[in-house]
């Protein structure tokens, strides 16, 4: 079953109840107002009426025309005393009905009572005449409710087919999208800011994060194969030419720059253990181990640490593999006689190196440190003035 027809038969369902409910309100109000009014008008009846003696001396209604003019039709006013009925004024019922209401049975009327010099005035109202606009009522109220149904119903598909007209377009709009891989377009923005036009802004919204994830990998993809391809070929050309410690060396690199991607791959497939590090200890440890590559180079560098260990919650062989691209980043981009500053604080990790390549941190390195920063739950992030570059890693204490 469609949305539309779903929302069509939920209208008309609540527009069933709701009519049902005030013609049940309806009609028993009207019920109490008439037996309300009958009764008042009873009870003054019986205020009215004025007793006189016939020639026998048994007491009698005075019949004239006031008394005939409020005994309305189906009305019955009776004059009771021990023996029984002495007299009645308005329309006879069925001798077994009049014998009901003598010996107080008062099933099917309204009755009113009062008692004068040792007579029992009884004023009844028949139910049946009293009730009749109820019964007209009970015969409208059917197809009333059909109507309002049906009227609801119909009501109910045109504005849901005007609601969701929009949303139907931008399924399709999305459809099409999905079908051509066409992630730079966009969906039709709906005039109105409505829920359906904030889900489009939405939805587009996700398609941006997606094109950028996805030119992101592809430039992870380039420049993973440009990285991967000049040692490669650096490699071949040192077994060419028998120089197997230069190849080790070369292979060695290699091997450190898979188990890095390797590394990211596992980081954002599953969330990988975490443990308390020192932060400062694991940074001393990997930038004394690159030093002798820097002092080949003619790069200095500085280590600023604190006096008391900076401990963070994190996993280890992630952080490793940031801290050494982040190094590597500046020696690769460092010009000769630069030199590269690393500081540890409680944030986290910052690298600066002066003067920097004319494009700072364009290369795999520093790509990779950043994904793995990001699969570790930290921020990276780097600026540039000067020819002076600036990575800081953020990190969460532990």
């Amino acid at each position: 079953m469609s949305l539309r027809l779903r929302i069509a038969l939920l209208t008309a369902l609540v527009v069933l109840l709701g009519l049902g409910i005030f013609g049940l309100a309806l009609r028993e109000g009207l019920h109490l107002a008439l037996e309300r009014q009958a009764a008042s008008s009873l009870e003054r009846l019986l205020s009215s009426v004025v007793l006189v003696q016939d020639e026998e001396g048994r007491a009698r209604f005075q019949v004239d025309g006031g008394l005939l003019s409020a005994v309305l039709p189906g009305t019955l006013l009776l004059l009771l005393d021990a023996e029984g009925l002495q007299d009645a004024v308005g329309l006879l019922p069925p001798p077994e009905a009049l014998f009901a209401l003598i010996q107080s049975n008062h099933e099917g009327y309204l009755v009113r009572e009062a008692t004068r010099d040792g007579l029992t005035l009884r004023a009844a109202r028949d139910l049946g005449a009293l009730l009749a606009p109820l019964q007209l009522l009970d015969r409208l109220l059917l197809p009333a409710l059909l109507f309002g149904g049906g009227l609801a119903f119909l009501l109910g598909l045109w504005l849901s087919q005007r609601a969701l007209t929009p949303l139907e377009r931008a399924t399709r709009e999305a459809q099409a999208l999905a079908h051509h891989r066409a992630w730079t377009q966009r969906l039709t923005t709906p005039p109105h800011r409505d829920e359906v036009g904030r889900m489009v802004e939405a939805f587009n919204r996700v398609l941006s994060v997606l094109e950028e994830a996805l030119q992101a990998e592809r430039r992870f993809a380039a420049e993973a194969a440009h990285a991967l391809r000049t040692p490669l070929t650096l490699l071949l050309g040192h077994l060419e030419r028998g120089r197997l410690q230069e190849a080790k060396t070369q292979a060695a690199g290699l091997r450190e720059l898979v188990e890095r991607l390797l590394l990211l791959a596992r980081a954002e497939a599953d969330a990988l253990e975490t443990s308390a590090v020192e932060l400062d200890t694991l940074v001393f440890t990997q930038a004394e181990a690159l030093r002798p590559a820097f002092t080949a180079r003619g790069i200095g560098l500085e280590l600023e640490l604190p006096e008391e260990a900076v401990r963070i919650q994190g996993n280890e062989p992630i952080l490793r593999a940031i801290v050494v691209g982040l190094l590597e980043n500046a020696l690769q981009h460092t010009a000769k006689g630069g030199r590269v500053w690393v500081r540890v604080n409680e944030g986290g990790l910052e690298v600066a190196n002066a003067p920097s390549h004319p494009r700072p941190g364009s290369g795999l390195g520093l790509r990779l440190a950043e994904a793995l920063a990001k699969a570790q739950g930290a921020r990276l992030g780097w600026s540039s003035e000067e020819r002076r570059f600036l990575v800081f890693l953020h990190l969460g204490e532990g």
